[in-house]
């Protein structure tokens, strides 16, 4: 006799046997979920339909940007100190250094400047660290006609036509010809009129921003209203 045998009645074997059929979906369940999701890990991403970054909205570099008439640069050394000075460029292009007189500097990034300010100060300051760096720009855009705030816009990042009027507080909703916006530009001395239509582009059918250029002037049109 195996006095480890019990009564089991009906009843409780009918409820053993849901339970066991409960876990055994349960687990299927969990097992397809688990596929799952791990399908949706490896699956690449849905596309985003969000714009992709604007090179505008760049903050530029100034170790690569050209110097120019008015910016004003830091020039400092590491161990002759007496030749760090804090200059101008002036209306002719130069800087006038310690040491070493008239230097070019506009038309050239810091760092071809700072190269040049080695070879220069070699026999008055042999090994010396000399660094530029610009401490203001001089660049600037100048923005006209229906906006809210007209007047110069300082361009130390590479910035498109929207962007420099957005930082004149935006245009006037009810005077604002969006579709005509001129940019005037000085190239090989004479005036170049550009037209831009920022009405598409607001609109979305447009993609292709217009970069601004040191000294540009942009002008935003007023409605004509037929009475």
């Amino acid at each position: 006799m195996n006095m480890f045998a019990t009564n089991v009645s009906p009843a409780q074997t009918t409820a053993s046997c849901r339970l066991r059929g409960a876990a055994r979906w349960l687990a299927d369940a969990l097992a397809v979920l688990t596929i799952a999701f791990a399908g949706c890990e490896s699956s690449p991403p849905p596309p985003s339909f969000m714009a992709p970054p604007n090179p505008g909205n760049q903050i530029a570099n100034s170790e690569t940007n050209l110097l120019q008439q008015g910016d004003v640069v830091a020039i400092s050394f590491q161990y002759n100190t007496n030749y760090a000075t804090s200059q101008k460029i002036s209306f002719d292009g130069t800087l006038n250094l310690e040491g070493v007189g008239s230097v070019k500097s506009s038309g050239r990034t810091p760092l071809q400047l700072q190269s040049e300010l080695v070879q220069l100060y070699e026999p008055l300051a042999k090994d010396d660290v000399i660094t530029v760096k610009v401490v203001s720009t001089a660049a600037c855009v100048y923005v006209s006609g229906a906006v809210i705030r007209p007047g110069k816009i300082p361009l130390e990042r590479t910035m498109t036509v929207l962007e420099a009027i957005m930082e004149a507080d935006g245009f006037d909703s009810s005077r604002a010809q969006l579709s005509d916006v001129t940019v005037l530009r000085l190239e090989d001395g004479r005036q170049k009129i550009y037209h831009v239509n920022l009405k598409n582009l607001l609109r979305g059918q447009e993609d292709s921003p217009f970069y601004l250029k040191p000294f540009d002037i942009i002008h935003v049109p007023t409605k004509t209203f037929n009475f």
